[in-house]
């Protein structure tokens, strides 16, 4: 063997042991995403089971945990702002007690597009 072939050899190595290295810390890297994501997803979840947000989801029969991994965080999070700050919690809790209701008929919410388009997405 002449000392091309052999550094041929060793340049071949050396590339395969990166993309090896690479690979390993890509699928690291994926792993520890999505254990992120999910964390944050139930943490989520949890301020919303605290907010009226949640029953008014239940309420109109939109599925929470489809709610959570399709809306934007941003959106969750400006949802729940508006609710937390609502004045209307009275007639809310009223129409929360009497159960399922139309998303038409909640004028009173302050996520009443949002909740709408939500709703008659999920009816799709």
């Amino acid at each position: 063997m002449n000392i091309l072939n052999i550094v041929s050899l060793i340049t071949i190595l050396l590339l395969g042991l990166l993309l090896a290295t690479f690979i390993v810390w890509l699928s690291v890297a994926i792993i520890f995403s999505t254990r992120s994501g999910m964390k944050y997803r139930r943490a989520l979840a949890e301020r919303l089971d605290q907010l009226r947000l949640g029953e008014m989801l239940a309420a109109l029969g939109i599925d929470t945990d489809s709610y959570l991994s399709k809306e934007r965080a941003v959106d969750i999070h400006k949802h729940m702002e508006r609710c937390a700050t609502c004045a209307n919690t009275e007639e809310c809790d009223t129409r929360l007690d009497e159960g399922a209701m139309d998303a038409a008929s909640i004028s009173y919410c302050n996520n009443e597009a949002s909740l709408q388009k939500i709703a008659g997405e999920q009816k799709i």
